[in-house]
């Protein structure tokens, strides 16, 4: 402890006794430091964003029921399955007992056109089930969602996105119980979802522009057919997903009669991309921010090298005095290590100084975050790159001969 100590005497008299060689030599630590902790501030809040986008839509736990054409065995018969229909939602519920949530989904052919007192605005109207405002995570600020008795009794009522009213109702109106038209058929607003911010970038989101009739409201008006254009399930642990796929093959077998017309898309590959993408970005970033440590190592060994020419005759007498070579090697690593831990230290309030920049400029929702973890990464990054760095120059210093040090100039 006490050579350790000395070493880190030694090593501070060496930075504020050659202030413009250390701070040359502390830049690239400095820059180093400041840039890796930056990368993964920079890191986290770009993979938050991820991890909203994906919350916000569902989750990981969520299996889509895509339609397809089924195999050439089937392709003679394949007119006996009446597809995606309200009668899948009722069977997967009553039989997939993992299911936590199922929801249907249709929407207008070729969009719509909704209209009030002379204003107007072409969307896409989808008709949903009350599951849905609970699987894609909507909210109402004012009025209500629609409910089963709206789906059940067919009800011309609508929900609208803020987006949407601020489109049809002048300024200052209040929307809520204000009758529409959707394509010329009338609809009384009952709810206004709250305001979203976009996910992974700036600005307003999507979800601002959401209109939100019943489903069988919108078959009954706008559709020909009883299919469905989307057909979710949600369960309630991406560990069951296997099984209530099983389940849910063995149901839509049977509600199909037979035919094998579906797939199912599940957000397993999603987050292999995520976490494909948090591993690239770790690798690449980090990549820049540790080259520029070893950049500051290179300068610190530069410099320990330098001292120790400037101190031959001293490590000499230390020698003849009765110091070891381990008493050489531990000061001359102090010395370095107390170097690169200074650039670290001040290496950590640049990158706090970083985050708090970024952080102005960035849009809220991928916002860098500055964590204790990453600042104790930056620091003892620093601190191991000093070790390696005076490693060489302690070797060499802690193997002069005595003799041949005490005759040197």
């Amino acid at each position: 402890m006490r050579l350790l100590l000395m070493g880190i005497t030694s090593g501070w008299g060496e930075v504020l006794g050659h202030k413009l060689r250390s701070f040359l030599t502390l830049f690239g630590i400095v820059l180093g430091a400041a840039a890796l902790v930056g990368m993964l501030g920079v890191v986290k809040g770009l993979l938050r964003g991820w991890e909203n986008m994906i919350y916000e839509t569902g989750g990981i736990e969520r299996i889509i029921v895509h339609s397809r054409r089924p195999p050439e065995t089937q392709r003679e018969i394949a007119q006996l399955s009446p597809g995606r229909t309200l009668n899948d939602v009722d069977a997967i519920i009553a039989a997939v007992p993992l299911a936590e949530r199922v929801t249907a989904e249709v929407t207008i052919p070729g969009g719509a056109r909704l209209a009030y007192q002379g204003r107007a605005t072409g969307l896409n109207v989808r008709g949903i089930m009350p599951a849905t405002f609970i699987m894609d995570r909507f909210d109402v600020s004012m009025g209500r969602t629609i409910g089963e008795l709206d789906l059940e009794l067919q009800m011309q009522v609508v929900v609208l996105g803020v987006a949407v009213v601020d489109q049809l109702f002048p300024r200052g109106t209040d929307a809520l119980d204000r009758v529409i038209t959707i394509n010329g058929q009338p609809f009384t607003v009952i709810g206004i979802l709250q305001e979203y911010q976009n996910s992974l970038g700036s600005g307003s989101s999507v979800k601002n522009s959401a209109v939100f009739i019943p489903l069988t409201t919108l078959q009954t008006l706008y559709r020909i057919d009883e299919n469905v254009d989307t057909l979710n399930v949600k369960v309630a642990d991406i560990a069951d997903l296997p099984v209530a796929i099983e389940q849910m093959t063995n149901v839509l077998t049977h509600t199909h009669r037979g035919i094998q017309d579906v797939w199912f898309e599940t957000r397993e590959e999603l987050l292999k991309r995520f976490v494909e993408t948090r591993r690239s970005y770790v690798v690449s970033l980090g990549g820049v921010a540790v080259i520029g440590l070893i950049v500051g190592g290179i300068g610190i060994m530069n410099v320990m090298l330098a001292s120790i020419s400037e101190r031959v005759r001293e490590i000499g007498v230390r020698r003849a005095l009765g110091a070891k070579r381990t008493d050489i090697l531990v000061q001359i690593l102090a010395e370095s290590l107390t170097l690169a831990g200074a650039g670290g230290i001040i290496g950590m309030f640049a990158s706090i100084g970083l985050i708090k920049i970024l952080q102005s400029i960035v849009v809220p929702a991928n916002r860098p975050e500055l964590s204790p973890a990453a600042l104790i990464i930056g620091i003892a990054f620093s601190g191991a790159v000093g070790v390696l760095a005076g490693l060489y120059p302690a070797i060499r210093a802690s193997r002069l001969s005595p003799v041949e040090a005490l005759r040197s100039d």
